[in-house]
């Protein structure tokens, strides 16, 4: 008798069906079932965007399990252009499941403050003997754990097309959160023709590539990027709860190492990262404990304690109270400077303290400069031309051209809203 796959309902790829005899299939069920990973259920992807989304409660292990089934995919449709070991398909699976497994709770904001970026932890998780995941990777083979963190480094001895699929500018991880992240805001034009560019996949030179015929799926995939970025990921406000969140970490930490007198400090593992010394880590297995509600746990307890500017960013955060949005002027720097001094005199006049009360968000990002491979053609998506021939996307598309020549600038002022109208009127008369 056949074993039946092992079954997922999914909102983006409908049926997630992973084999239960294919040693892949086998080694990703063993996976997706460690400590590591169903910690990841209670990490949500987007972080604090559900406050400008609510829709947005979708969790990390969703998205990696969406990354893993785009992998297996990818993986079969490699295997009609070339001969695939099964190796480089486990490695494929393992590695596209595992790519996430180092996010920490709203896992941008708490690398500011810890200065330690998920990458690394993802790459101790795999690595350190202590884990489970560690453990089941060692029991197919001892060397999977160093090989599948050499594929994420991109690195290592696995086939071109592996590393592609992993990280590059067509990879799963993008493929899916583009889609997972625009269903569960409700912003549609984050959606884009996945069927059509996994259908014309190919390999050129041990890379990926896709056919003439998926060139404008693939533009409406590099657009459909484009906006998530301008409407979701960057969203004023959702990044001036970010601001907030680090700036709650950071005063936590300062009273903490001067001795304030806490009514309730995470304790384990959240507690002792705060209060790290930036860059320094603490136990991998610690670490790998950490989720959403330790977070909200301590946030909860001090928006009720005895330091007012610890309290009113924790309250603010529980309570949606948050700060408001400024917009500087994201292409003069002096101009930008000038108005944050101010804004910061206001707050001093007003009786609060500047440095948390009034928050700056900066973010100069090339986004699609290296995500289209202009100044780094190799990293370019390949496109195998109708004759056999290949060439770059940005030299076939002018939709790409102009979007490799893109800088997104955005500056905001993050002002505690008792602040804000004082703040306008200081600004207005400069």
């Amino acid at each position: 008798m056949v074993a039946k796959p092992k079954l997922f309902r999914d909102p983006v790829h409908d049926t997630i069906a992973l084999s239960r005899t294919d040693p892949a299939g086998r080694l990703a069920l063993a996976l997706a079932d460690t400590r590591e990973m169903q910690r990841l259920r209670r990490i949500r992807q987007l972080g604090l965007s559900y406050l400008v989304y609510p829709g947005a409660e979708h969790s990390r292990f969703a998205h990696s399990l969406g990354v893993l089934w785009l992998a297996w995919q990818v993986s079969e449709r490699v295997a009609q252009k070339v001969s695939v070991s099964d190796d480089d398909h486990i490695l494929a699976v393992a590695a596209a499941l595992l790519h996430d497994v180092g996010h920490g709770p709203f896992s941008h904001a708490l690398e500011a403050v810890t200065g330690v970026d998920h990458e690394d932890w993802t790459h101790a998780i795999i690595l350190d003997p202590e884990t489970e995941v560690h453990r089941v990777l060692t029991a197919m083979d001892p060397s999977l754990p160093t090989r599948v963190s050499a594929v994420l480094a991109k690195r290592g001895d696995a086939a071109p097309w592996v590393s592609d699929l992993v990280s590059s500018q067509l990879d799963a991880d993008r493929l899916d959160y583009i889609l997972r992240d625009g269903h569960a805001t409700g912003v549609r034009i984050g959606s884009y023709d996945l069927a059509r560019i996994l259908a014309l996949l190919d390999v050129v030179d041990g890379h990926l590539a896709v056919h003439a015929g998926a060139q404008e799926a693939v533009e409406g995939y590099l657009l459909a990027r484009f906006h998530m970025y301008k409407q979701v990921y960057l969203h004023k406000t959702s990044r001036s709860a970010e601001r907030m969140l680090e700036a709650a970490l950071t005063r936590a930490a300062h009273l903490r190492r001067g001795g304030h007198a806490f009514d309730y400090w995470p304790p384990g593992a959240l507690g002792d990262l705060i209060v790290a010394e930036s860059g320094k880590r603490i136990a991998t297995g610690a670490f790998a404990r950490i989720d959403d509600t330790h977070v909200w746990v301590a946030l909860s307890a001090w928006a009720d304690g005895r330091d007012k500017v610890l309290a009113d960013l924790s309250r603010g955060l529980c309570e949606r109270r948050l700060w408001k949005p400024v917009v500087l002027p994201a292409n003069d720097p002096g101009r930008a400077h000038e108005l944050v001094s101010a804004a910061r005199s206001v707050a001093r006049v007003k009786g609060f303290d500047p440095d948390y009360a009034v928050l700056v968000d900066e973010c100069e990002d090339p986004l699609y400069k290296p995500f289209t491979g202009v100044g780094d053609r190799r990293r370019s998506i390949r496109i195998v031309e109708p004759g056999g021939g290949t060439s770059f996307i940005e030299d076939r598309s002018e939709v790409v051209k102009m979007l490799g020549q893109l800088t997104l600038r955005q500056r905001l002022l993050c002002v505690h809203p008792e602040l804000k109208p004082a703040v306008e009127r200081q600004l207005a008369k400069r």
